[in-house]
């Protein structure tokens, strides 16, 4: 079954790769995941690692001297990856998403994960979107001019004025804006700032693994009451608290508490797969993209109609992609 995955670090690798001199990253190393998956469709994210210990503990190389130069690195050696693919092309829409799918190659939507590279300027969300972004989150764990992280040092400051200005200005362009990664007040901030849907696009239930990338009750519904969607996250410290636990049921069962909570239009997939970042937090049975039809498999052993996992796998996205992408 055809699927959407709302996140994939997968620009990290290509810079990574290409700046070792590599070419055909995705070809020879993700490819025959996407296909053997029944991957559509991805958001990659550009994702910049502001702190040193962050690029130890996920095997990065240092690229650069700033975010802002690491961010420019990661962008330009991806976009030269993506216009000598064969296997992959950008989107910009639903329809965009289905006739890619439907020609074999997998779609893939450019976003961002934290704005750590925009040296505070609300105005780079025009550039980028100029650039074919349409996603972003405003942080990653930690705090930036913008917003304060899920893992925030200090004092949760939530959305600051630009971060406010950037938010109106996504929704106004057409931009999906993420809430994973956000601190609660940030969260809320967004909420009180926008009028759309937003995602989620790689959380789980605080509920069933309380941990500070995870929703609370009140928050996933909130998220389905603006007609978003909450994907579902497979770094296995987001699945059970016993982490060496987890595998691809548990994490089903976070996708069939959502569903019984408000709904399986509202769950997704958004499975941020690290085999090629940090493979100990892969959860066994869906380590790769090429397990996807596990977790599906999963999802009906938990009385998930087929409907309900088409929608789950890809209609749910759409739903979504319809309502905001232009």
């Amino acid at each position: 079954m055809r699927t959407f995955d709302l996140h994939a670090d997968t620009m990290i690798d290509i810079a990574v790769r290409r700046g070792m001199g590599e070419t055909d990253v995705i070809a020879n190393h993700h490819r025959d995941h996407y296909r053997k998956g029944d991957v559509g469709g991805m958001i990659y994210a550009l994702w910049t690692p502001t702190d040193v210990e962050v690029l130890s503990e996920f095997n990065i190389p240092e690229m650069a001297d700033s975010p802002q130069d690491m961010m420019m690195k990661i962008a330009s050696r991806s976009f030269l990856e993506l216009q000598d693919s064969d296997c992959v092309e950008v989107g910009y829409t639903a329809e965009d998403m289905e006739r890619i799918a439907d020609s074999g190659k997998t779609a893939i939507l450019l976003g961002f994960e934290g704005f750590y590279g925009f040296n505070g300027e609300p105005g780079m969300i025009d550039l980028f979107y100029e650039a074919g972004f349409r996603h972003g989150m405003l942080t990653w764990n930690d705090d930036n001019e913008f917003a304060s992280g899920a893992e925030f040092t200090g004092e949760d400051k939530g959305l600051t004025e630009l971060g406010i200005q950037v938010i109106r200005r996504m929704e106004e362009r057409g931009m999906l804006i993420d809430v994973s990664h956000a601190s609660e007040k940030t969260f809320w901030d967004i909420m009180d700032h926008t009028t759309g849907p937003v995602i989620a696009s790689h959380s789980n239930a605080w509920s069933l693994c309380p941990c500070a990338r995870n929703l609370k009750d009140d928050q996933i519904k909130a998220i389905a009451e603006r007609g978003g969607v909450i994907g579902m996250n497979t770094w296995k410290g987001f699945i059970c608290e016993d982490m060496d636990s987890a595998d691809e049921k548990d994490l089903a069962r976070h996708a069939r508490y959502m569903a019984d909570l408000v709904g399986p239009e509202y769950v997704a997939c958004g499975f941020d797969f690290c085999n090629y970042l940090d493979p100990e937090g892969v959860t066994p049975g869906i380590e790769t993209a090429a397990e996807t039809p596990q977790f599906l498999k999963a999802l009906a052993d938990l009385g998930f109609t087929d409907a309900e996992i088409q929608g789950v796998a890809w209609d749910n996205v759409m739903r979504v992609f319809r309502k905001v992408l232009r």
